[in-house]
């Protein structure tokens, strides 16, 4: 977990509300962001997926009409008794990679 600690660091993080959802092999949800950065997404009004499991992510970025369609690994819940998580981007394809580097850096300098 020191890993996921340190990559969040690295990847500078941008308070967005995006509409994203997210897949699992029960169905699917639609959440909204808290902050998104390269390496993640946090949502604060989800009901959390166990740690460890992994999800896809379907959403857009704002400004752009491409569909990102990621696999996450939920790495972070607040507690057992609240809702949130966060979500770790897996196998990140270079393009989508710089698309989400781009965004969160515009969005670093409004």
């Amino acid at each position: 977990m020191g890993d996921t600690s340190m990559e969040r660091r690295r990847s500078a993080r941008v308070n967005v509300s995006i509409a994203i959802e997210i897949r699992d092999g029960r169905g699917f949800s639609i959440h909204s962001s808290r902050d998104i950065s390269e390496g993640g997404v946090f949502f604060d009004r989800a009901i959390p997926h166990p740690v460890g499991e992994h999800v896809q992510l379907v959403f857009t970025l704002p400004g752009d009409d491409r569909t990102l369609n990621l696999e996450g690994e939920v790495v972070n819940v607040p507690d057992a008794h609240s809702y949130g998580m966060g979500i770790r981007f897996v196998s990140l394809r270079p393009n989508d990679r710089e698309r989400l580097r781009q965004f969160t850096q515009e969005q670093e300098t409004k």
